[in-house]
């Protein structure tokens, strides 16, 4: 091997490189190297707390969609229930006026029945007053004579007693 046979020559050349990069070894290791290793331990310590970090993060949001869950359901519950007292609240509303308004029909068909009683009585009256004119009339045509004011009042009551008697068992 010719380049091996050139020793002689570059001795000194191999020897003083072979120094050189043991010197330059030993300021790497003893100046460089420390900086380097420090960075990057601080480094991989950073990125060691940061994936703890993110477990606690992981875990913490675990636990706070859990509590929201929790809470979500206890909102549902609620919700039912306020639909629920609506319910009996309307349903109550609703019996309230039913009620009402039953008793707004019993008290116009009283109202009815009443003025059905007054007209009632009104128009017996008023056929009473027919009928006494009727019978005196009648009566003085058949008896061809006067009828004192006495006998009038008690025939004419007679007949309105027997008309409505007769009226009473018609209805």
């Amino acid at each position: 091997m010719p380049q091996l046979e050139q020793t002689e020559i570059f001795g000194s050349l191999i020897f003083w490189s072979i120094i050189s990069f043991a010197i330059l070894l030993y300021l790497l290791k003893r100046y460089v190297f420390p900086p380097i290793m420090e960075i990057l331990d601080t480094r991989e310590n950073k990125i060691r707390g940061d994936i703890s970090d993110a477990e606690k993060l992981k875990q913490d949001a675990k636990l706070l969609r859990t509590e929201l869950y929790k809470e979500l359901q206890k909102a549902h519950e609620k919700s039912g229930a306020i639909v629920q007292m609506a319910q009996d609240e309307a349903r109550k509303i609703q019996e309230k006026t039913l009620r009402e308004t039953q008793g707004k029909c019993r008290r116009i068909q009283a109202d009815a029945e009443n003025e059905i009683q007054r007209t009632r009585d009104k128009l017996l009256a008023e056929i009473r007053g027919y009928a006494a004119a009727l019978t005196i009339a009648s009566t003085e045509k058949i008896l061809k004579k006067s009828i004192s004011e006495e006998d009038r009042t008690r025939l004419a009551d007679e007949s309105i007693e027997e008309a409505l008697r007769e009226i009473e068992r018609g209805a």
